[in-house]
């Protein structure tokens, strides 16, 4: 009986530490995740979204960019509300 109960222990304490460590590695993802989203306007003079780490990736990464746009960092809800619109003189 007591090597039985030493086994079940021993599953329990693997399946603990398992499970920890599998939370604290999912808990840690947002840490390494950089990705920021952009607004630009594109040829068309509409304001769209791209995903990049650096303003220069945005920029390199933006499809049909207009030559005169640059991006914008969107950091909060409010900021989103321009992707969608049109730009006028583009």
């Amino acid at each position: 009986m007591n090597k039985t109960n030493t086994s079940i222990h021993t599953a329990s304490t693997v399946f603990a530490v398992a499970g920890l460590t599998v939370a604290f590695a999912l808990m840690s993802l947002p840490m390494f995740a950089s990705a920021a989203t952009y607004a630009y306007v594109d040829a068309s003079g509409e304001v769209k979204p791209v995903l990049a780490d650096t303003w220069q990736e945005a920029i390199a990464k933006a499809p049909n960019i207009h030559i005169h746009s640059g991006v914008m960092l969107l950091d909060s809800p409010s900021d989103f509300d321009i992707v969608g619109n049109d730009v006028a003189g583009y």
